[in-house]
């Protein structure tokens, strides 16, 4: 396992990263990025400093639905991200399902086998493992009654794992955990906080209520060997605090790697 962080492709995260033994990155895209043209720059600052990419994940496109200008765009995005996770020697391409706004989301599970399988299997092809976020933004392969109905039908498709999204949902984090079991491919590290039955914006790991300890020794009783990327999601800990909020979250869960 490798303790990573979010990155939106530059340079200075890549030093970051290796000045402070973190051993990955996760490039995190939401649409169009400079690295479609061009990820050469990132690639070599990498490459120099011994800090690879383990995964890139594209969040929030329409892939199927009435928006057909969107639908376009999206796919056209998905095709220019996995190119990139290639390019960058990722060994994980993640990505949501889509979805259709007004439609019942398990009367989607077949839109997405038929549209989705198609776009995974190319990824694999390209040498990549293709894994579906476990968030609802524009994706409706989020729960395991998704993942039972959807991923038998995408051969070698998996999850990217992320706890917090289970306890939004009101749902008790570890038994989705348990039920995604080795489909795991990648994990977020994100903290959750909740007071007076009030969501405050997401804390980085060690400042939230998330047992992390029980998130690494579900990680080992399931045996999978997996990057797990810390995922700064509030105001609070980006600007001037991103780079102290995540050494503090580094400090936090390096403690339980074995």
């Amino acid at each position: 396992m490798r303790l990573g962080f979010l990155t939106g492709g530059s340079v200075e995260d890549v030093e970051f990263a290796c000045r402070h033994g973190f051993g990955c990155l996760e490039v995190a895209l939401f649409g169009d990025s400079p690295l479609y043209k061009s990820c050469t720059d990132f690639k070599r600052a990498c490459d120099d400093h011994g800090v690879p990419v383990s995964a890139v994940s594209l969040f929030g496109q329409k892939y199927f639905g009435k928006d057909k200008a969107r639908v376009k765009q999206s796919s056209g995005y998905f095709r220019a991200a996995r190119d990139v996770a290639c390019e960058l020697g990722a060994g994980v391409f993640v990505a949501g399902s889509g979805r259709y706004d007004d439609v019942p989301e398990d009367r989607q599970w077949e839109v997405v086998i038929d549209k989705m399988g198609p776009m995974v299997k190319k990824v694999q092809e390209m040498g990549l493992k293709f894994a579906f976020y476990n968030c609802h933004w524009e994706n409706v392969v989020c729960t395991p009654e998704a993942w039972a109905r959807v991923l038998p039908f995408i051969p070698g498709a998996g999850i990217k794992f992320d706890p917090s999204h289970p306890v939004y949902d009101g749902r008790d984090w570890m038994p989705d955990m348990v039920k995604a079991g080795k489909r795991i491919y990648h994990c977020h590290a994100k903290d959750t906080m909740w007071i007076d039955g009030k969501r405050l914006p997401d804390p980085n790991p060690g400042l939230g209520q998330m047992n992390w300890g029980a998130f690494f020794g579900i990680l080992y009783e399931l045996e999978v060997d997996v990057d797990i990327c810390i995922e700064p999601h509030s105001r609070v800990y980006g600007g001037e605090r991103r780079y102290p909020a995540l050494l503090l979250s580094k400090r936090c869960l390096e403690q339980f790697l074995l």
